[in-house]
């Protein structure tokens, strides 16, 4: 008991490969595919060069957005330390000024 569909599939594949080794023997078709794999390989290069030019930007700006961001900490620490130079400095002139009080109710 053979499938039949199984059979078709086979006959299917004959005549392919043979329409395929058919196609193969005119030079013209060989040598189209070569220029067509020229071409290929060609288009291969320049994507995969763009692709390293591309790779290398982002890595360039990755680099340039790290230093912005190390940038922005430093001016927050430094902003957190003036606010803390302004706050001590206020306290201190209050301090002057309830020690100036005192000396004046002494006298």
């Amino acid at each position: 008991m053979v499938d039949g569909s199984r059979d078709v599939d086979v006959e299917k594949l004959i005549s392919f490969s043979k329409d395929l080794v058919q196609f193969l023997k005119d030079d013209k078709d060989v040598g189209f595919l070569k220029q067509c794999l020229e071409q290929s390989n060609a288009v291969q290069l320049q994507c995969l060069s763009e692709y390293q030019t591309l790779q290398t930007s982002i890595q360039d700006y990755e680099a340039k957005i790290n230093m912005c961001k190390q940038r922005i900490a430093e001016a927050q620490s430094e902003a957190a330390g003036d606010a803390e130079i302004d706050t001590m400095q206020k306290e201190l002139e209050q301090k002057l000024q309830r020690e100036q009080l005192l000396r004046e109710e002494l006298r």
